[in-house]
């Protein structure tokens, strides 16, 4: 038995060093939910995690199924073995298993819904009274943002269809397009294919594609319609690219030899699925994976939780195939897109934006570069939400690293076009300063310009009313020191 003392084990998080205490027995992490984050991250991050405590860790499979898996990790001298217990089936079922005290963690591949908490409530009776709220589950106390991941709908490679509206592929999927050449493709039926209808991909394009928050009601709908239905989103992929009709919603991360096609929007522009967009949320279809875990968890659940969200991580998270969180300039193009977005608002366009709007946003960005760093508050408050909170670590720990250490921060504030221009405008700029004075006094970062520009530049088409939210955000760009 190890002898009772104390160890500082020099733990890299976000920059800070962090020091835990040895015990005697086995640290265990048990994480349960989501397959999409459980096939593949969370081993990865669990295998990392264990190397930034110096334990080397090995996957073993404990039963005949092959969703749930530990990472063992031996203990060296003085220094406590970990074991991490992942379950990894689907995401509504992880609430219950959390709730219920059987897990430490629920891994969801999209952030929690009121029907999440009805479930978990049914089935444990009437009386249940304890658990969280909705709102107490989407708190930063609670909630935690790990990658990034996007679907995206695939086609075969000689597919000549290059783009479709989320509204097209409704009509594919409840079976009013039947034909290519509907949408100006080859004369061949259309072949929709699915992943597992419980997955993580599915239940995201039940909610941002057929616009159906009930993966039941979406089941019910779409089933009558695909064609064959596979067990992974990689099986889903293979099976698309040696199909010439076929198509099919994939996780990003599963794309293979298939190709995903552009995404429509009713303003007439079109959005791929490229790395940066996906960075800044701006991919329609982007979705968020999570963690949950009690803010009452213990010691060692929220060191790992803190190591998960930090730079260390995020290798890990690419090698998974999900986008990480860390920075990456955009292409050259990006800023005059933008520029041209706010011009043809300007101009009698789609968006009516005053030309002194516009203006601002072209002095803002005038030699600047855009971050991937995008911050959001949560519906109707100006309370940032999960991500955004540590999206202001990331980007005051940014500014003290080369080249970054020689720019500085613009703040440019957003809305959506619908409602009074002036209090869209007002609130752009207020939540800009929001931003600002957290940063100032969190991090003694002073932003060198922060504006607020309304509906200017928008990043999403404001006639579609599930795409308009995105547009209601506080962008960070850098440029050099004067």
């Amino acid at each position: 038995m190890i002898n009772v003392r104390t160890l500082l084990l020099s733990v890299a998080l976000a920059g800070q060093l962090v020091p835990v205490a040895k015990a005697e027995t086995t640290t265990v992490i048990r994480l349960t939910g989501s397959s999409t984050i459980g096939e593949k991250l969370a081993a990865g991050l669990a295998i990392d995690y264990a190397r930034q405590l110096n334990l080397p860790a090995s996957r073993t499979v404990t039963s005949t199924d092959p969703n749930e898996y530990e990472i063992l990790s031996t203990g060296a001298e003085g220094v406590r073995p970990l074991r991490t217990h992942i379950d990894a089936h689907d995401t509504p079922s992880g609430l219950r298993k959390l709730l219920a005290g059987e897990a430490d963690i629920w891994m969801a591949s999209r952030q929690a819904k009121q029907s999440d908490l009805d479930d978990v409530r049914k089935r444990a009776g009437s009386g249940a009274t304890n658990g969280p709220t909705l709102d107490q589950l989407l708190s930063k106390g609670w909630e935690h943002v790990i990658a990034l991941d996007a679907i995206v709908a695939a086609v075969h490679p000689r597919n000549q269809v290059k783009s479709l509206t989320l509204g097209q592929l409704r009509d594919i999927f409840t079976g009013k397009a039947r034909n290519w050449s509907v949408f100006g493709g080859a004369d061949l039926p259309i072949t929709p294919f699915s992943a597992s209808l419980n997955s993580g991909s599915f239940n995201v394009f039940c909610g941002q594609i057929m616009g159906i928050a009930e993966i039941a009601d979406c089941q019910k709908i779409t089933q009558p319609v695909i064609r064959k239905i596979l067990a992974s989103n990689e099986e889903l992929a293979d099976e698309i690219s040696t199909n010439s009709g076929a198509i099919g919603i994939v996780g990003l991360s599963g794309l293979r030899n298939a190709r995903a096609i552009g995404i429509g929007t009713e303003c007439g522009t079109v959005v791929m699925p490229s790395g940066f967009a996906v960075k800044t949320e701006e991919y329609p279809l982007t979705h968020r994976l999570f963690l949950y875990a009690p803010p009452t968890a213990s010691p060692d659940v929220t060191r790992f939780l803190d190591y998960v969200k930090s730079d260390a991580a995020q290798s890990a998270v690419e090698a998974a195939g999900f986008v990480n969180f860390r920075v990456a300039l955009p292409p050259d193009s990006y800023t005059g897109s933008r520029l041209d977005a706010a011009g043809d608002a300007q101009e009698g366009g789609r968006t009516r934006v005053r030309p002194s709007d516009v203006h601002a946003f072209e002095d803002a960005t005038q030699r600047a570069s855009r971050l991937p760093i995008t911050f959001r508050f949560q519906p109707g408050s100006d309370d940032l939400d999960s991500r955004a909170q540590d999206d202001l670590h990331r980007l005051a720990s940014l500014m003290q690293i080369a080249p970054y250490n020689q720019m500085e921060v613009v703040l440019i504030g957003f809305t959506q076009a619908q409602g009074d221009y002036v209090a869209n405008r007002d609130v752009s700029r207020m939540r800009a300063q929001v931003i600002r004075d957290s940063l100032a006094a969190a991090f003694s970062l002073n932003p060198a310009l922060t504006v607020g520009v309304g509906p200017a530049a928008p990043v999403a088409c404001n006639l579609d009313a599930n795409a308009r939210f995105m547009n209601q955000r506080v962008e960070a760009w850098v440029r050099p020191l004067k």
